[in-house]
């Protein structure tokens, strides 16, 4: 992109002057047309910039306003007057009016032919495109060398930097500085500055477009550089106004590319590397692994997938609240992706001896605690409180106990899938949720109905839905009985009867049962089914 700034610098042509002082001389200059007409509009094209005598304007300049006007507003790069024996001068009133537009006005001597100023400027116009081009080019060619010899973005973001002669700030997703040029080094100020420049300008979503990009009187230019499709990085070139021929648009945009390829190629490495430390987790707490481990003989061999030596382990698992509506899938895919980093950066900034794993067959996260923070709980509601900055949605967590021994990590992640399916099953969202051991209650409603119904009648017989005011009478001195620890005493004063009324009924109760009640096997058996169908109300 050829701007009129770039050609005014140009030393050929230095006479040519800028009449009105707030005209923009940062519009692209495409082409050139040569008028003494006022219907130029219609015959000219956006980015030309119009050449006149002013010939049609010596004795009637409010046509040459409404010729400026037409110009505008067809986004024209600007108009170049021949001041001459035609023109002598131009009104203030129309200087005003173009500065009002900003739209630049050009004096070309009187001494110089408008052909042959045409043909240098368009000659100059595809010259310096086509340096622009090839000096592109260079800069793709070297950053995709770097990339081939796996080089880190690191290195390509200094070498761009080294490159342009500019200071270059490549963020991550989070928006937190991935890669800093060499500029930010030393001086604190700047980098805080530049940073500061950026969050705001990304909090009011005004990030430019790449085919809208203005360089001149500019500080900074911000492109999203496609890592992930949908969060993206973002390229941040500062002091673009130091920028000189044969730097274009297309420079950044040849960089930008490559960025995002190299970007797009560390994920997949970071992917597979993870997904291989996922997959030894997950069979080491469900009990697969193939080799029984020892932190002890095994020191070396765990710590590669982030396990180490401690008195202390603990599970929790997270995950992304679903959605109340159906989400694009690979959109998912990333935002799982992302959060799983997020997670790491989050926890890490709490304690490096904490670990986060992604569970293939779930796709939750299991965050291994390997130090006691008694804390942690509000960091996780600080969690929860920050992930809707970076993400749509919300996201939950089960704990589970804390055990001592490495052997017992797979109890704790037991725990903390019980306590988040719990969660779940209160139709929460963004909840925090702990283990609680299962009573009795609970574990009886983990059976199914048609199996407990056999165990009713194989247990209790006749008793087991009495039909008759004696069996009910029975069943209920049997119950009280049970209660009271098979004491005859306690039986009778609870309701109200004769201890030998009672010894009577319980007889008669084991005879109809079958089994001797004061069994201790059998007298569980009548319990839990004097419970159960208490309880279980069947069809």
């Amino acid at each position: 992109m050829t701007t009129l700034n770039e050609i005014l610098s140009v030393p050929q042509f230095k006479e040519l002057e800028l009449i009105n002082k707030n005209g923009d001389l940062s519009s692209e200059v495409s082409s050139l047309d040569i008028t003494e007409n006022n219907d130029i509009k219609h015959f000219t094209s956006q980015n030309a910039f119009i050449l006149t005598t002013g010939v049609l304007f010596q004795d009637n300049q409010e046509d040459l306003k409404r010729l400026i006007k037409d110009l505008h507003d067809i986004n024209t790069a600007g108009l170049g007057i021949k001041i001459s024996r035609f023109l002598h001068e131009l009104d203030k009133e129309v200087i005003d009016f173009a500065d009002k537009l900003g739209f630049p006005l050009i004096e070309i001597p009187e001494s110089w032919n408008l052909g042959e100023i045409t043909h240098q400027i368009s000659s100059y116009i595809s010259d310096s495109e086509t340096g622009k081009l090839n000096y592109a080019l260079h800069i793709q060619q070297e950053l995709n060398q770097l990339l081939i010899k796996g080089y880190s973005i690191n290195t390509m973001i200094q070498r761009m930097s080294k490159l342009l002669g500019v200071p270059i700030i490549l963020f991550d997703p989070f928006k937190a500085p991935e890669a800093l040029s060499h500029h930010y080094d030393q001086n604190k100020h700047l980098t805080n500055e530049h940073i500061s420049y950026f969050l705001n300008h990304y909090q009011q979503s005004t990030i430019y477009d790449k085919n809208k990009q203005v360089f001149e009187n500019k500080d900074h230019v911000i492109f999203k550089v496609l890592g992930y499709t949908y969060f993206p990085y973002y390229l941040m070139v500062s002091q673009v106004n130091k920028l000189s021929y044969p730097f274009s648009l297309l420079t950044i945009e040849q960089v930008v590319s490559v960025l995002s390829f190299a970007l797009y190629k560390n994920t997949k490495i970071k992917e597979a590397e993870q997904n291989d430390i996922n997959r030894f987790f997950e069979a080491l707490v469900n009990n697969q692994s193939d080799q029984t481990l020892s932190i002890k003989k095994h020191n070396d061999l765990l710590k590669r997938y982030n396990i180490f030596d401690s008195d202390y382990y603990q599970i929790i698992i997270c995950d992304i609240d679903s959605p109340n509506t159906l989400e694009n899938s690979y959109y998912l895919n990333e935002r799982y992706q992302l959060t799983f980093h997020w997670l790491q950066y989050m926890f890490t900034d709490l304690d490096d001896y904490i670990s986060i794993y992604k569970i293939p067959s779930t796709n939750r996260f299991a965050i291994l605690l390997q130090n006691r923070h008694d804390y942690y709980y509000d960091y996780l509601k600080r969690i929860q409180n920050s992930y809707g900055d970076h993400f749509e949605g919300t996201i939950s967590f089960g704990i589970g106990n804390e055990v001592t021994e490495f052997t017992q990590i797979s109890s704790s992640y037991f725990e903390a899938n019980e306590a988040f399916e719990n969660g779940l099953l209160n139709d929460k969202q963004s909840f925090i949720s702990y283990y609680h051991s299962k009573d009795i209650k609970e574990l009886l409603q983990l059976i199914p109905k048609e199996k407990l119904r056999p165990f009713i009648k194989h247990t209790l017989g006749p008793l087991s839905y009495p039909k008759t005011k004696k069996d009910l009478e029975l069943k209920q001195t049997l119950r009280v009985y049970m209660d009271n620890q098979c004491d005859i005493t306690k039986t009778a004063e609870k309701i109200y009867i004769h201890r030998n009324t009672v010894k009577y009924r319980i007889n008669k109760c084991s005879n109809l049962i079958g089994v001797n009640i004061e069994d201790p096997m059998h007298s569980l058996n009548i319990r839990i089914a004097l419970y159960v169908s208490d309880i279980t109300q069947f069809d």
